[in-house]
């Protein structure tokens, strides 16, 4: 049967059960949490993606997919917007051509994650980024002793070993997004302080540079969820005016603050996606064993 009703499955929108998109159960919560992790963002040079997916669905009364798009284009926005100010404010903190090859890695990594979703126990996955994350952590609040940086002082595009990096970082950060569900800055910003000595004592320059990394990775990916009907553009205006404010609060407190407490902030965001992955790479094994359980 052919027509307008006869959309595939595949194709419709995520909507709720009712296919009625609900409105926000919340949404005072919702606006108040959705702009602090906007300047969290912006503060920290992550996407923020990963806080505000749980947000939309818990306080917003969405399905996942559609929280997941939702909340990358409100985090497209918000950093494009932090960028912007980010390049007002102190341009000399970003390294753009870093940042370029970052994203071209990031667009070869995303469809790779996909792939490798089918193939490879998830579990594992989780498990081994969740350790490489407490490690960067441990050594951002300086409990491990500084061992000389992976790559030298600073990158210098002149060498072979800062394009492979640049763009190994992105296509690990790429890949993450899809195999766990995070990305953009919890990758870059670690990355690029544990190569570099001058990046790990001068954080605003990790942190900018991981910014503009992010804008066009998240205006990509809100194009390709947008294509699907997957966005909930009518909850963008209602968290966008405060999410914005914030944003660009978040870009001068991090001149404003000591380098030391932005990296404590850090590592513990770090330490609590650890323990997220974790927490997701157990429910994992004890769904799989479930299943092996009802086939035998």
């Amino acid at each position: 049967m052919s027509g307008p009703g006869a959309m595939s499955k595949s194709k419709q929108p995520d909507l709720p059960a009712d296919g009625v998109v609900v409105k926000p159960r919340k949404p005072i919560p919702l606006v108040i949490g959705a702009a602090f992790v906007s300047f969290a963002s912006t503060l920290l040079g992550i996407g923020g993606g990963a806080l505000v997916v749980p947000l939309l669905a818990t306080w917003g009364g969405m399905r996942l997919k559609r929280s997941v798009a939702t909340s990358l284009a409100l985090i497209a926005v918000v950093v494009t917007v932090g960028l912007v100010v980010q390049v007002i404010h102190e341009p000399g903190d970003i390294l753009w051509a870093q940042g370029g090859l970052i994203v071209v890695g990031a667009f070869l990594g995303a469809p790779i994650g996909r792939w490798l979703l089918k193939i490879i126990p998830r579990a594992v996955f989780r498990y081994v980024l969740s350790v490489f994350l407490v490690l960067v952590a441990v050594r951002m609040i300086g409990l491990m002793p500084h061992a000389t940086h992976l790559l030298g002082d600073a990158p210098d595009m002149s060498l072979a070993s800062t394009w492979v990096f640049a763009l190994v970082t992105g296509f690990v950060a790429g890949m993450s997004s899809t195999l766990f569900g995070i990305g953009g800055g919890i990758v870059i910003v670690p990355a690029l302080t544990f190569a570099y000595t001058s990046l790990a004592d001068n954080f605003a320059v990790a942190r900018a540079t991981s910014l503009a990394a992010i804008v066009p990775i998240s205006i990509w990916g809100t194009f390709l969820h947008a294509r699907k009907g997957n966005v909930e553009f009518k909850v963008i205006p209602i968290l966008l005016p405060l999410s914005l404010v914030f944003a660009v609060g978040g870009v001068i407190a991090a001149y404003q603050l000591k380098a030391e407490y932005l990296k404590i902030v850090f590592a513990v965001l770090l330490g609590v996606m650890s323990i997220k992955l974790v927490l997701e790479a157990r429910a994992i094994r004890k769904e799989e064993k479930a299943k092996r359980e009802v086939q035998v």
